[in-house]
């Protein structure tokens, strides 16, 4: 592709599809529709729940097929708060994302695992190898050997590049030509208050990935070993991509008129972006492709080629690996097949689409979560529990995917309901369908704020869901096996401090909405991660 084409797809903006006479409608659902009265109300006498604030000056709000879809960024202004940090957090976290990705690569492909400092006893084998003098200075040669490192095993060549933007392509490719469901997102204050459609073939297209990669393993046109002996090139690919994504879409905000919710502080606007919502050619959502395709599908790909490095070199999979392999299909699969539900997500409706979401769900995520099956492959390829461990293993990993799927299935259902979605997208069964996901007829509470949902998992914790994703987490760490080692446990202790940040941002959020409805639910829900202790 044209390199003029390539920057097309991606400064294209939303304006002509949302302007589009043959697009449904997707305007907010009435508020009768989110007051049925054959829902079950909690607490005091219910007052109809409205899906979003009263558009200025008491305008009905809009829908998107009637051609009167406006641009109303005045509805969506920068609140005066900094997030993660202003200037300082988020320089230092663009520093550090950089580095911890490269770093723990570093550290299990040179250090046996171990985490690598300046005073480290094979840093001057390693110097002495290269031809760096270690001249007595241990931090000059700490990052000339950690240089050294990056130039000999992370440098790209132009394979590297074609068979990551080639990975990017075909995903898009699927994006467009797979069939799928239609969702309907939230209302967004910056769209008039309009609600966008979303085509939602993530489960197609995700098992289109898995035939194709299948196909090229097979027939040894692209063996998945491929990747984890090229992880630290793929990876500075990653890196540059994401990083030059994110200069191209923050541009684009500007160029295309889109910019919303800006500070006035160009880093902190580079950082969480300046456009909302954009659109590839062809009704494809940037951010929903970014967050689920390229991101997990990445991830799942990555831990199959370590899985089948471990193959090759050994003849065998070890039963930690199996275990690792089955964590991230079902993660990657939840994430295809409950793909309608994430247009009525926070990060949908709310967070623009900057370097921090585009960096993590190109590079980061990917990357940085792949360390744990690269740690099991390259460090401890043989280890293996005993078996009534390894069966409380997969056992307590089916129970907490269990969790996490209903859970955030029931409540993102709730949302989607409330918009009026169709009840054959609200009650499909994808593989693997699990009772419990959705409720048709919730138990609520309600003010003239809004609504809340108090039914399910959500009667017992408000974030029942991190539960099941932290306890994932640590059995990601976990199977790494013994001795017990930091380098694959930095996901699960990063991964907790990002949901407590994100938590406390929701607990801010919901009670500035909410007010006093927000005090009756934590009445009423006191418990935030296990029912009776906190």
């Amino acid at each position: 592709m044209a390199k003029g084409s390539f920057l097309f797809l991606l400064l294209y903006d939303a304006r002509v599809t949302m302007s589009s006479p043959t697009r449904k409608s997707s305007s907010v659902a009435p508020a009768a529709a989110a007051t049925s009265p054959t829902r079950k109300s909690v607490g005091p006498a219910p007052q109809a729940a409205t899906a979003a604030p009263a558009s200025p000056a008491g305008k009905p709000r809009l829908s998107v097929a009637n051609k009167e879809y406006k641009f109303t960024p005045e509805n969506d202004k920068f609140n005066g708060f900094y997030e993660f940090g202003g200037t300082v957090g988020n320089l230092g976290l663009i520093a550090f994302s950089h580095s911890v990705i490269f770093f723990f690569w570093i550290c299990i492909e040179y250090y046996g695992g171990n985490v690598v400092h300046p005073w480290h006893p094979q840093l001057r084998t390693h110097a002495s190898r290269m031809g760096i003098a270690a001249d007595g200075d241990s931090i000059s040669t700490f990052f000339r050997v950690i240089a050294g490192h990056l130039a000999e095993g992370a440098t790209p060549s132009a394979f590297h590049w074609q068979v990551f933007i080639g990975f990017l392509l075909l995903e898009y490719f699927f994006a467009v030509i797979m069939p799928g469901v239609t969702s309907v997102g939230l209302p967004i204050p910056s769209e008039n208050y309009t609600a966008r459609t979303y085509r939602c073939n993530g489960l197609l297209s995700w098992y289109g990935m898995l035939a194709v990669a299948a196909t090229l393993h097979v027939t040894g046109i692209f063996p998945l070993w491929t990747l984890r002996e090229n992880f630290g090139r793929f990876m500075t690919v990653g890196v540059l991509l994401g990083d030059a994504f994110s200069v191209i879409l923050y541009a684009s905000g500007f160029v295309l008129g889109r910019a919303v919710r800006l500070s006035g502080n160009p880093l902190h606007d580079f950082f969480m972006g300046s456009m909302l919502n954009p659109r590839l050619p062809f009704e494809v959502d940037v951010k929903l492709f970014a967050e689920i395709r390229n991101s997990w599908v990445l991830l799942f790909l990555l831990t199959s080629s370590c899985a089948s490095k471990m193959y090759k070199d050994h003849g065998a999979l070890s039963p930690n690996m199996v275990f690792i392999c089955l964590a991230h299909f079902l993660y990657t699969n939840a994430c295809q097949k409950g793909e309608e539900c994430i247009p009525s997500t926070w990060d949908i409706q709310h967070e623009k689409f900057g370097w921090m979401l585009i960096f993590w769900n190109t590079a980061g995520v990917p990357f940085l979560y792949a360390v744990m099956p690269l740690y099991t492959q390259t460090i401890n390829p043989t280890f293996q529990y005993p078996v009534p461990v390894t069966i409380a293993m997969f056992v307590v990993l089916l129970c907490a995917y269990y969790v996490f799927d209903t859970a955030n299935g029931q409540k993102n259902r709730f949302r989607m309901q409330r918009q009026g979605c169709d009840p054959k997208v609200l009650t499909r069964r994808a593989f693997p369908y699990l009772p419990g996901g959705y409720i048709p007829n919730p138990k609520t509470i309600k003010s003239e704020r809004g609504e809340l949902f108090v039914d399910g998992w959500y009667a017992h914790g408000r974030k029942i869901h991190y539960t099941a994703d932290i306890i994932m987490a640590f059995l990601w760490g976990f199977q790494a096996g013994l001795p017990l080692a930091f380098v694959p446990y930095f996901y699960f202790i990063f991964f907790v401090s990002m949901l407590m940040h994100r938590e406390g941002r929701d607990q801010e959020r919901c009670k500035a909405k909410y007010g006093p409805l927000w005090d009756q639910y934590i009445k009423l829900v006191p418990y935030k991660l296990i029912p009776g202790v906190i």
